[in-house]
């Protein structure tokens, strides 16, 4: 299983997307963006699934599944 902080900051570096930028999307604010990808703070449910929807993350690792 992966860490989802690193793949939330590769999947938002691949688009060229800034954490602020980000955080707009999700409707939050940067620093807590910075908390969610650093591991200080645990985003609450309806965050994370906002954040893989704009990232294009299988919230449900389906990508591991393929690969095992």
């Amino acid at each position: 299983m992966r860490d989802y902080k690193a793949l939330i900051r590769q999947k938002r570096q691949e688009k060229g997307i800034s954490q602020n930028q980000l955080a707009k999307l999700v409707g939050i604010s940067q620093p807590y963006m910075n908390q969610i990808e650093t591991g200080v703070r645990n985003p609450t449910l309806p965050t994370l699934m906002k954040i893989c929807e704009i990232l294009d993350i299988s919230l449900f690792g389906k990508e591991d599944e393929e690969t095992g």
